[in-house]
């Protein structure tokens, strides 16, 4: 213990120049590095420069006294941390224990008491610091393995949503697409200042993830109506309008699990309302403008896109061109304007996007 802070740098500063030299001979024989200064100002700069392990502080000096000193150190982020000890003749005690000092020796001081002072405060500095890394560490590793079981859930629910959608798409990926547009959508929106509080890293990348989920509910919906190669009767079309309650159902059975999980109170508005319209005429509720839950908003708009740009079993696909035209003329009506303005940003990208992802076949899509 005697050697393990052995070398330590110690900035003191104090505006007389025999108790500097008498407070460096006194480190010195203690095995520390003294480091004198005879004011604040330069004390500052040295500490700037190359931050002590600990700075020993006179309370009265000209221009800018200890207190000034201390306060400047414990407002500076880097050098916060470094423990300061007042010696001093002064009777400022309790205004440098609340200016920051960890310690205050009276002069005149004993040789054995400073040094054991320093010595102490120095060991406890570095607990501190080894106490820091540890804790880093140790949350690293818990994000770590945090990262991974998610990373584990996640594919276990897309695997889950590919099931259901391979029973209706063989144009392939539609659900990886509608996931890349809604992230497309939600990014532009906030980087042109739409929706910004709601918008956040976080909540765009659960809405990248949960976009999967918006066409869960199609596993509990008759071949024969998924599968119809013509238009629905208005009987089929109100039991293929089901998979919406029965999707939001489902997961809400799990939310009622784990009440706090934005991802899937996220994933309930999206397979409930991403049918809705912002006029009200959408299913299955009816809802009207902002009442639509925001990530059901956009993911509607990205899936009724790659949705018209793929070939279906009941009508060819629809060209890029014509879609746009479409998305815009539903501004208002379909969709939600800021998700149509957002969408109008970035359409060019949502073309490439579509052709780079897209397996040319024939195949049946979501109504």
């Amino acid at each position: 213990m005697e050697d393990d802070v052995q070398g330590s740098r110690i900035l003191m500063v104090d505006d007389s120049p025999d108790n500097l030299r008498l407070l460096t001979a006194v480190l010195k024989r203690g095995g520390l590095e003294p480091r004198p200064t005879t004011s604040g100002k330069l004390a500052i700069q040295v500490a700037e420069a190359e931050p002590p392990d600990l700075v020993v502080l006179d309370i009265r000096m000209p221009e800018m006294s200890g207190l000034e000193v201390c306060r400047w150190f414990k407002q500076n982020e880097r050098l916060r941390g470094i423990p300061i000890i007042f010696i001093s003749g002064s009777d400022d005690k309790v205004e440098g224990f609340r200016a920051g000092g960890a310690d205050f020796v009276s002069k005149p001081f004993q040789e054995e008491e400073v040094l054991a002072r320093i010595k102490t405060h120095l060991r406890l500095r570095r607990l501190h610091v080894e106490l820091a890394s540890h804790n880093l560490q140790l949350e690293q590793r818990v994000a770590e393995q945090v990262k991974t079981v998610t990373a584990s859930h996640l594919s276990t629910i897309f695997a889950l949503a590919k099931l259901a959608e391979v029973r209706d798409d063989d144009t392939g990926q539609h659900i990886e697409r509608v996931q890349t547009f809604s992230r497309m959508l939600g990014e532009r929106m906030r980087e042109i200042g739409l929706h910004v509080a709601q918008l956040t890293s976080t909540f765009i990348e659960n809405l990248y993830q949960t976009a999967c989920l918006h066409d869960i509910g199609k596993v509990g919906t008759p071949d024969a109506i998924l599968l119809k190669p013509g238009k629905l009767a208005p009987e089929e079309f109100t039991e293929m309008r089901k998979h919406c309650e029965l999707g939001a159902a489902t997961l809400a059975k799990v939310l009622e699990r784990h009440p706090d999980n934005e991802f899937l109170r996220m994933g309930v508005d999206t397979a409930r309302s991403h049918h809705e319209w912002w006029d009200g005429t959408g299913y299955p509720d009816g809802l009207q403008g902002a009442a639509i839950p925001l990530p059901a908003r956009i993911v509607a708009l990205a899936d009724f896109y790659d949705a018209l740009t793929s070939n279906r079993c009941y009508r060819p696909a629809f060209s890029h061109e014509n879609t746009c035209r479409m998305i815009q003329a539903g501004s208002g009506t379909h969709f939600d304007p800021d998700v149509t303005t957002a969408f109008t940003d970035v359409a060019g990208e949502f073309k490439r996007v579509r052709l780079e992802m897209c397996v040319e076949n024939a195949g049946n899509g979501p109504r």
